[in-house]
């Protein structure tokens, strides 16, 4: 790929998925007017269509290889960064807002406008090409999800929430409903809304109903008027202004530009309620001081942080809603007539969610305009708690009604319920399933394997939400009876049941596949925080150690090779080198090469023994290690065995170096030890 490509991806990823939007609804809306924006706004040399054009495989069963290929690369690099195909599908969303009549096409024929964008023939990529583009949709939604709203809250649809016969464009039409202007207006739509004092947030059908009753779609987009008298598109449009409605905090833009929003949750702990603020900006401060005395300071090293200086939660705060401002940071919690808590790992208490969780407990409370809706919910989709607690506690606010334990077991089911029911209790979706995924279990040792997990703590699988049935999940290629029953789309599905022998596992679903391993036990390798060693200037290592800062660590000499060492107690073998030896050299049997360099004359000696003649030899000792030593000179080699053992030059060392050095000398000796030394160092420089 070259450069503009890549360059694309970073403008893309900063522009769409960057950390201002934490905490906030974001569409990835890119038309031409965008594209010409951010290519002036950047200085970029090449427009996007060309740059993802260039690297098509057209006339091939698989067009989009090439860039599957390099996001696949990137992904290897950076594990957490954003999928690398963003530059491909802002290319499938110029393509959607395209979508009108004129002379050539139909407003529905959208693979044509997607061919002609990208190669400039509207027959080159067809229909049948496209079901990679709409599977990297889903692992971009799925990306983030797990990013738990950092780099801004997904609005790309669930497979369930489209028409069937936009399966495949719809996730692309759905980015293309709402430009940046339609955005713009918003905010003071709502504010009109509010000024009546209507219970809030309302549903996105009545929303839409409301633009239509007042003659404001005139100031909208044309694809949002499109997709308001669409009948299959406008229930997608309706979940989609209802969740801006849930999310907006009273402010007059849904995402102020260079300002991180600090959400405000309820905290049920010891029968209060309390707020605690949640951070999802990757910079954590310790102290953070807002307008009107309001402090928030962290819990722990966690998202969370306590919050002072504000009323407690009540039926006035909640249904008015609370913001406060401080330097670069926005507090808020938007009003709700409903509240739903779920027990929070990290608080360890109960605190609110963004929607319910299959499988989970709920604590639901309602305002009394709300209580009809979420009561029909209940009736429809709950399997517990369907009826209201009717206990006097201090702690439900006046007038509110409260539903506990709650609880879902069928994803499918409540999708559809919350569909079914209008209100505000319609915007509390469950976060979508896009792919089969691991979660939970006792992992073992992430730097050896992602997914290894301790015999007996493997993980739950979660399915993903389908459209039609339920499909059969196989571990290991086979259908397990002890599951049948716990197997439900969008709720996970616990593996330790089936007490599955150490080894390598696969999971499959609806052709979605995913592995792990399991084992007793592993070896875990301690993470260095300060490294030492001999730091390396001008080609030449540094007398002593130090520690090596990032500059020097690269070429830095650190750690030493003990496999083959011994203690020191142990006996060491000491041979006699010759000082008038035009070479020294020790070739170890496990393919390890030595050059031995006899030790300079200290001054003391001649001050000493002046009468006494330099000896002839000098000391060598080998500790733990066998091999021949070779000595040459006036041309000739002679080797001397020093517990020579069986040769295995491959283990270690440089074996090729090894080999040339042992083949130069083999006349060194006659024996058999020596001959199978040549025999093996023939093999490796054949």
């Amino acid at each position: 790929m070259d450069h503009s490509y890549g360059a694309w991806q970073e403008v893309l990823a900063e522009e769409f998925f960057g950390r201002q939007h934490a905490g906030h609804p974001t569409l990835f809306y890119v038309d031409d007017d965008v594209e010409q924006e951010l290519r002036h706004g950047y200085g970029m040399d090449e427009s996007l269509p060309r740059s993802v054009g260039r690297f098509l495989r057209s006339g091939t069963a698989e067009p989009y290889g090439a860039l599957e290929d390099y996001r696949w690369r990137r992904w290897q690099q950076d594990k957490d960064g954003v999928p690398a195909f963003l530059p491909l599908l802002a290319c499938s969303v110029m393509a959607a807002s395209r979508m009108v009549n004129d002379r050539n096409h139909r407003a529905t024929a959208y693979h044509a406008r997607f061919s002609e964008l990208l190669t400039g023939d509207e027959r080159q990529l067809g229909s049948h090409h496209y079901e990679p583009v709409s599977r990297m949709w889903k692992v971009l939604a799925s990306w983030q999800y797990s990013q738990k709203g950092a780099r801004g809250l997904c609005t790309i649809p669930a497979p369930a929430d489209l028409p069937s016969n936009r399966s495949m464009i719809g996730f692309a039409q759905s980015q293309a409903l709402l430009s940046g202007a339609d955005r713009s207006l918003i905010p003071r739509f709502f504010r009109s809304l509010r000024e009546y004092g209507t219970t809030w947030p309302l549903p996105g059908e009545r929303l839409l109903a409301q633009i239509e009753i007042r003659g404001m779609e005139q100031h909208f987009s044309k694809g949002f008027r499109n997709a308001l008298q669409e009948g299959e598109f406008r229930p997608f449009l309706a979940k989609l202004i209802g969740n801006y409605a849930a999310s907006w905090d009273g402010s007059d833009e849904l995402v102020p530009t260079g300002a991180t929003r600090a959400e405000l949750l309820v905290r049920l702990d010891a029968g209060r309620l309390s707020w605690v603020a949640r951070l999802r900006s990757a910079e954590q401060k310790k102290r953070i001081e807002l307008k009107d005395g309001v402090v928030l300071e962290q819990l722990g090293d966690t998202a969370y942080y306590e919050v002072t200086g504000l009323p407690a939660p009540s039926a006035d705060t909640l249904s008015k809603g609370i913001r406060r401002d401080g330097d670069g940071l926005v507090l808020s919690c938007p009003s709700s007539s409903i509240l739903v808590l779920a027990r929070d790992d990290v608080l360890g208490v109960w605190a609110g969610t963004d929607g319910f969780r299959t499988g989970e407990a709920h604590v639901v409370l309602a305002a009394p305009t709300a209580q009809r809706d979420v009561q029909r919910l209940l009736d429809k989709a709950a399997t517990t708690g369907r009826s209201a607690d009717t206990s006097k506690l201090v702690w439900v606010p006046q007038g509110w009604s409260m539903h506990k334990p709650v609880t879902f077991d069928d994803a499918v089911s409540l999708r559809r319920a919350l569909q079914e029911v209008q209100g505000a209790v319609g915007l509390l979706q469950p976060p979508a399933q896009f792919k089969l995924r691991l979660e939970g279990g006792l992992k073992l040792a992430p730097s050896l394997d992602a997914h290894l997990y301790l015999r007996g703590g493997e993980p739950q699988v979660v399915l993903p939400d389908v459209t039609e049935g339920t499909g059969t999940l196989l571990i290991d290629g086979e259908e397990r009876p002890e599951l049948r029953k716990a197997i439900v789309a969008g709720r996970p599905v616990p593996l330790a049941l089936l007490r599955l022998d150490p080894g390598r596992h696969t999971v499959n679903y609806v052709g979605g596949e995913i592995g792990f391993a399991t084992t007793d036990q592993a070896v875990i390798e301690p993470k260095a925080t300060k490294i030492c060693g001999f730091a390396v200037v001008d080609g030449k290592a540094s007398e002593s150690p130090s520690l090596l800062v990032e500059q020097t660590l690269p070429t830095g000499i650190t750690g030493a090779d003990c496999t083959s060492a011994t203690p020191q107690d142990a006996a060491a073998v000491m041979e006699l080198c010759r000082r008038d030896a035009d070479e020294v050299l020790f070739a170890a049997a496990d393919g390890r090469l030595w050059t031995l360099e006899a030790p300079e004359q200290p001054d003391w000696w001649t001050e000493r023994l002046p009468d006494t003649p330099a000896p002839l030899r000098f000391e060598a000792d080998f500790h733990g290690i066998g091999g021949w030593l070779l000595e040459r000179r006036s041309g000739r080699w002679k080797g001397h065995p020093v517990n020579p053992g069986t040769p295995k030059p491959r283990s270690a060392g440089n074996p090729r170096a090894w080999a040339r050095a042992v083949v130069n000398a083999q006349q060194a000796s006659v024996e058999p030890s020596w001959a199978a030394y040549v025999q093996a160092a023939k093999e490796l420089d054949r």
